[in-house]
């Protein structure tokens, strides 16, 4: 994302809307290399999400059938260790259907903890590999020139008074993780969180998605190729927004909803899901929410 860009959203975010800070706290668990799965529940039934690897463990959660979960590895007894709200989980193997697809691995740009970027390995054509590992890598030098900005404004604030002591405390962190990767596609999310002060810091997701064959990576409207397309699926995101939490209180009709070719996405099994950024169709604490739209809707 373009350093101006962000800068400019994170200032005027943080004047208008006032909530809580998001928690960054340091049971956040990291990891390198994992595989991509999907839940394939027979009765499409979601899928319980343990503490442990075992059914006597505690339930934390669930998924639904179709989504995908990145699997760090899987224990003899038929357990897959996944991360669940930035946390380490298990869920049954037999319930998750796995892709071939390449390998990723997360590094942290100048060995800086908080700025944390994709890297692929495992493609036959290793100019393909570079030139999608390109692709990131300026996309985290990009975040770096951001945080070096923000770590600046801090120390210029402190020296001048301009905020009392917590309130200085600024940061930038970047993470990402892997929604699809199925070997022919790979999508990539990122999230980009910034503090400047004021009640809480503002996110931004950016979506990179890759075509295996040749590392072209795909925007919204090489996906979405007509204006007819665009807008069969912003129908369906406002059919789909307009009676269900958390939209139905900020999507009362139907230009609540934008589909442009600044939408981000990511692939899944069936077409595409939409990703939304804060307070564009729903509440801060409700963070980027998500709509996916079937193949059949743009075919």
């Amino acid at each position: 994302m373009k350093l101006s860009r962000m800068v400019k959203m994170i200032f005027s975010f943080s004047l208008l809307f006032s909530l809580l800070i998001s928690n960054y706290g340091s049971s956040t668990v990291k990891a390198a290399a994992f595989e991509t799965a999907f839940v394939t529940t027979s009765t499409n039934s979601p899928l319980n999400v343990r503490s442990e690897a075992g059914t006597n463990y505690k339930s934390i959660g669930s998924l639904k059938s179709g989504s995908s979960v990145n699997v760090y590895s899987k224990t003899s007894t038929g357990w897959s260790e996944i991360r669940y709200k930035s946390k380490k989980a298990y869920v049954s193997t037999k319930y998750l259907s796995f892709y071939t697809g390449v390998k990723v691995t997360k590094h942290h740009y100048k060995g800086i903890k908080d700025l944390a970027y994709a890297q692929v390995s495992g493609i036959k054509n290793k100019k393909v590999e570079d030139k999608i590992n390109q692709t990131l890598s300026n996309e985290a030098k990009a975040s770096y020139k951001t945080y070096l900005k923000i770590k600046d404004d801090a120390k210029k604030d402190k020296k001048n008074g301009n905020c009392q002591e917590l309130m200085c405390n600024y940061e930038y962190i970047t993470n990402y993780k892997v929604n699809y990767n199925d070997g022919s596609k790979l999508s990539i999310l990122t999230n980009n969180y910034a503090y400047t002060g004021g009640a809480h810091g503002i996110g931004y997701a950016e979506s990179f998605n890759f075509t295996i064959s040749n590392g072209k990576q795909m925007k919204i409207s090489d996906v979405l190729t007509s204006k007819s397309k665009m807008n069969s699926v912003q129908k369906f995101a406002y059919k789909y927004m307009k009676n269900r939490e958390p939209f139905k209180h900020f999507v009362t009709k139907s230009s609540d909803v934008k589909i442009n070719k600044d939408t981000q996405f990511y692939y899944n099994r069936d077409g595409i899901t939409l990703v939304f950024q804060e307070y564009e169709v729903a509440s801060y604490a409700d963070g980027n929410p998500t709509v996916s739209v079937p193949y059949s809707v743009y075919k």
